[in-house]
């Protein structure tokens, strides 16, 4: 109920075409109602006109056009040839209500459709909206096969919600003008007639208790079908160097035929319920024809109420059904619809639009971190009282074993994680009292497993600054040592990169995205070593290049060569998420019972003794 009451103040966002809507549907519904009493009163003018006919004497008929005791209009008919044109008075005026009722159904179904597909539209939106807004730690624990299902399958799922429950909102109208006529020709009959369709409710909700239930699974089961698939595309070369196919197979055939299973307990069970309204309906309709038959014949009810109250109780079946099929329907998408609220519920960061009042952003690029604490949720520690100073323009190297906290300390400074204990401060201001824009939009991220989005070359270029010219592109790709490659394209900076980059090499798609890097100019440079799997006449192009870009900017380097040690103008050594050394690398090599001269001997010493020998 949470759930369908959230749902419904989004369609009241669009009441005024609600509003039209509904209208369209009072009017179609009072057509019919219309329509019915005409029908009737038409049979009876020509059972009178029969007894004329039988008795071959002179027709003389009176003809008033009432309903519910109000006459509107009273025709006298002489002769037979008058009571031929009265009928076709009743075709034509009849066939006039029809077209009215027409237009309206076209009315009707393009303000609900418009409505339905501009909520879609907005879900979408907000959907995505949230996704790029949430932080870093959400990504970190989901799936993102599970992620994309909620934008996908779910809002597809919705739509049927959305679709329900305008259903919903139409049959009610229809079943409230049908059950008021009703109630009016004969209020006796109209009381039987809701007490038992009032039944026919608790029975449909009883189906729909149980397909919620299903719904749930099913969701469940198509989420893990999609995070499923996407692991597997982008890790297709791992199955076939392992050889895993049939096992990959026999797994997805496991996870789509429970999904199989639990959608056909809810095809069983709306199966079931449509032929249980069905016959429920029979049934009833069959109990009023016997006691409006008995009615008529104790002259309790003429032939003209008999008729216009069967027609209208044939209009009321169909709506009342219907709601009861609706009911069903929308507790299986509705529960996709609660996982949509779930993740618009999450909690964001702010838009990195949103600037704060009395910040400056970044000037100069120094860097310190005052007893910066950090963990993943998890007992031990990723980062432990981390203090340093670093100046603007510094290159500095990170360097420690695996899970020492290298990534989660770059991590922390453009905010992908939230520091927990302790301050990083930015020219001397706490960066959480700036905005994200200014924090972001002058630090760059140069990663070790780079990414390119599908797209052309110069397009992935440009995403470092949107608004740059195609010669500022040209320059930042001259400066990262891209530009040379890229003219010997068929396409140049209109080659297409393909998905994640794989038309290029790696070295290439490194320098592409250092001429990001580049374009955007950043205060802060965040380096994950760019040239630790690179060949030799790569790493060299890509060295070039990210000695120019760190040049004048202060700059973090999650170091795996020994090239870069040597180049770093400051080395911090980190052990267990504790800052354990800070000094050059001259310095570093002097202390015998050091970790950094003890990694250095483990790790670099071989690669110093081969770059020697060459």
């Amino acid at each position: 109920m949470k759930t369908f009451l959230r749902l419904s103040r989004y369609f009241l966002t669009y009441k005024w075409r609600i509003l039209t809507g509904l209208v369209s549907v009072a009017i179609m519904s009072l057509a019919d109602t219309v329509s019915a009493f005409l029908v009737a009163r038409l049979f009876a003018v020509l059972q009178q006109i029969e007894g004329f006919v039988k008795s071959g004497s002179e027709l003389l008929l009176d003809v008033p056009i009432s309903i519910y005791g109000i006459t509107f209009h009273s025709f006298t008919i002489r002769g037979y040839d008058e009571s031929f044109r009265l009928i076709i008075l009743f075709a034509i005026v009849i066939l006039v209500i029809i077209l009215v009722k027409v237009t309206f159904v076209y009315v009707r179904e393009y303000v609900m459709s418009s409505v339905q597909q501009k909520l879609l539209l907005r879900f979408r939106l907000d959907l995505f909206d949230t996704v790029v807004q949430l932080p870093v730690r959400y990504f970190d624990a989901q799936k993102t096969g599970r992620i994309m299902s909620r934008i996908t399958n779910d809002v597809n799922a919705l739509e049927q919600s959305l679709y329900q429950m305008v259903e919903m909102a139409q049959n009610s109208v229809y079943t409230v003008i049908f059950a008021t006529a009703l109630f009016l020709t004969n209020w006796q009959l109209t009381i039987f007639t809701i007490i038992v369709f009032s039944a026919l409710g608790i029975i449909s909700r009883k189906f729909g208790d149980r397909i919620r239930s299903y719904s749930r699974e099913i969701t469940n089961t198509l989420a893990d079908i999609s995070a499923f698939l996407q692991e597997k595309i982008n890790g297709i070369r791992i199955i076939k160097s392992f050889t895993r196919e049939n096992y990959e197979r026999r797994e997805f055939r496991r996870k789509v035929e429970s999904n199989y299973h639990y959608n056909m307990k809810i095809v069983r069970t709306i199966a079931f319920l449509s032929p249980v309204n069905e016959l429920f309906n029979t049934m009833v309709i069959a109990l009023l024809v016997i006691f409006t038959a008995y009615l008529f014949i104790s002259a309790s009810m003429t032939i003209e109420i008999m008729i216009s109250f069967l027609i209208l109780i044939t209009f009321l079946a169909k709506p009342v059904k219907a709601i009861g099929e609706n009911v069903a329907r929308l507790q299986k998408s509705l529960v996709s619809a609660g996982y949509i609220f779930e993740m618009l519920d999450l909690e964001r960061e702010k838009l990195p639009e949103e600037r704060s009042a009395g910040s400056a952003g970044i000037r100069r690029g120094d860097v310190e971190f005052r007893s910066v604490g950090f963990s993943y949720g998890s007992e031990v520690s990723a980062l432990k009282e981390i203090s340093f100073n670093i100046s603007s323009g510094e290159k500095v190297a990170l360097v420690g074993p695996s899970g020492s906290g290298k990534t989660t300390l770059v991590n922390l400074i453009p905010r992908f994680y939230e520091v927990e204990e302790g301050s990083i401060l930015i020219d001397g201001q706490d960066i959480r009292g700036m905005s994200l824009h200014q924090l972001r939009s002058q630090i760059a991220i140069v990663p070790q497993e780079v990414t390119l989005f599908a797209g052309t070359i110069y397009e992935n270029i440009r995403y470092g600054r949107l608004e740059a010219s195609e010669l500022e592109v040209t320059d930042a790709a001259k400066v990262a040592n891209a530009h040379g490659f890229i003219e010997t394209l068929e396409k140049k900076y209109h080659t297409e990169v393909g998905e994640r980059g794989v038309q290029l090499s790696g070295g290439q798609r490194q320098r592409i995205a250092i001429a990001r890097a580049v374009l955007r100019n950043p205060k802060i440079l965040l380096l994950d070593e760019a040239t630790s799997a690179l060949d030799t006449e790569s790493e060299i192009a890509v060295q070039e290049a990210l000695d120019r870009l760190m040049k004048g900017r202060t700059s973090f380097i999650i170091a795996h060569r020994l090239s870069t040690v040597y180049r770093a103008d400051r080395i911090l050594v980190l052990e267990r998420g504790s800052l354990v050394e800070v000094g050059t690398h001259a310095e570093l090599l002097k202390k015998d019972s050091g970790l950094y001269k003890r990694l250095y001997s483990l790790q670099f010493a071989e690669e110093g003794e081969v770059e020697t020998r060459e």
